[in-house]
């Protein structure tokens, strides 16, 4: 129990000190961030969601998109500091409750069932800290969380460069993960561009949660 507050209180510090920087990635400016959200909301935006769960929201950027397409979200950051920018830059949208919360330990049933989950950008740095049955049991969760015919949006960079976080290989099996807890992939596309100097891909992998699929015992 103590390893794992150690574990937690690491990633808190961690996350809080990139956020302390102001906007550290570059995400509300960066063409490339930009338009890696319209590609992810193009793949969205054919139904709207009632009620959405986005995991590792930031300040918010994304979600403030989402809301759009959406007719409440609930979303997390582990950082006090990522959510309190979140909050002071949508403060006109009502429908979306922003919470500080660490996904490892939030329990995503109580609120659901969602018809929508975003995890965007977040599970290479779970993968990062906690064990691989963590991050395994997390993805069980988000699945009996879902209702039926609801779907997951998991899109994550990855890179051929020194952070192995983000290596392709490691990212795809995330992505195999979700499929054998139970999702079903629906649509799956590779965006492809150049932020400061690097290029990246992300894949951008839309799962739905159908009725024939059930995890594995």
């Amino acid at each position: 129990m103590i390893e794992r507050e150690l574990v937690d209180q690491k990633m808190r510090s961690f996350m809080d000190s990139l956020w302390d920087r102001g906007d550290f990635w570059d995400i509300e400016k960066s063409a490339y961030e930009r338009d890696r959200c319209v590609q992810l909301l193009k793949m969205l935006e054919d139904k709207r969601y009632r009620r959405v769960l986005e995991i590792g929201c930031g300040a918010g950027y994304l979600t403030r998109l989402l809301a759009a397409h959406a007719d409440h979200i609930v979303a997390l950051d582990i950082s006090q500091t990522a959510i309190d920018r979140a909050r002071s830059l949508s403060a006109a949208q009502p429908d979306v409750d922003f919470r500080v919360a660490n996904i490892m330990d939030y329990k995503p049933q109580p609120d659901g069932p969602w018809d929508l989950v975003v995890f965007s950008d977040t599970i290479c740095y779970l993968g990062w800290l906690y064990p691989l049955f963590d991050v395994a049991w997390l993805a069980v969760q988000i699945f009996e969380a879902t209702r039926s015919g609801g779907r997951l949006m998991l899109a994550n960079s990855m890179y051929e460069g020194e952070d192995w976080l983000l290596r392709p290989w490691l990212i795809r099996t995330y992505r195999d993960l979700f499929v054998n807890v139970g999702y079903t992939i629906e649509t799956e596309t590779v965006y492809k561009a150049t932020k400061r100097g690097v290029e990246f891909e992300v894949l951008m992998t839309l799962f739905c949660k159908t009725e024939e699929k059930k995890p594995a015992k």
